[in-house]
């Protein structure tokens, strides 16, 4: 249900968002953003919030912007993200660390003066994890609770990206500082029994602070 709900947003967006009558504004750029994102961990057994820390980053993303004379329009972002959490075990902090390839398909809108306006966009993603620390944290501490396993673990994820900031127009240039929310549907690490040793692990959330450049064209 969660993906034809994602898939309804986008063809809304597809369909509706962008004018047909040649006049709208093209954009493309990059960005830079630095990137706060955690999990929870909820013990099975008595019920109750295992506690983790977050994990920062940064990533660079490409930026591409197709808006109408409305200001309103699709924007498509590609980025390599790396995401995680920290936790405590046996009195050591083990950081958790999975890369992703995340590509947001956003509906866009902007409204204030001429030059400085204000941004809001949300739509879905979807991400595909490259690469992974866990063999290192298994070698290193081999008798851990539970490990990214490929076989039985998610590597392809979506969710909902929601972000907000402000625009700043240039001659044919724009700079927009935005701050984003990401939330996964879906679950990391799928456990083929949960017990009391084994946690239920939930759903990736992260927070970025994105500083953007984007050259506008018309056609």
């Amino acid at each position: 249900m969660r993906i034809k709900f994602l898939i309804s947003i986008l063809s809304f967006f597809l369909f509706y968002c962008i004018s047909s009558d040649g006049k709208n504004n093209v954009s493309f750029g990059l960005s830079y953003s630095l990137n706060s994102s955690n999990i929870n961990f909820y013990n099975n057994f008595f019920p109750q919030n295992i506690r983790t820390e977050s994990f920062s980053s940064y990533s660079l993303s490409l930026f591409t912007e197709i808006k109408n004379q409305k200001n309103t329009g699709i924007r498509l972002e590609i980025s390599q993200m790396k995401k995680g959490w920290v936790e405590s075990y046996d009195s050591d902090m083990i950081s958790n660390e999975f890369d992703f390839i995340n590509i947001p398909v956003l509906m866009t809108t902007y409204f204030g003066g001429r030059k400085m306006k204000i941004n809001f966009s949300i739509g879905p993603y979807a991400e595909f994890q490259i690469k992974n620390n866990s063999n290192i944290i298994k070698d290193m501490y081999p008798s851990k609770d539970i490990f990214f396993n490929e076989f039985r673990d998610n590597s392809f994820g979506y969710g909902i990206k929601a972000s907000g900031g402000l625009s700043l127009d240039i001659n044919k240039s724009s700079f927009l500082l935005l701050v984003s929310y990401l939330y996964n549907f879906d679950n990391l690490i799928d456990v083929n029994q949960k017990t009391s040793m084994v946690p239920d692990i939930s759903s990736f959330r992260t927070l970025s602070f994105s500083l953007v450049y984007l050259l506008n064209f018309k056609r």
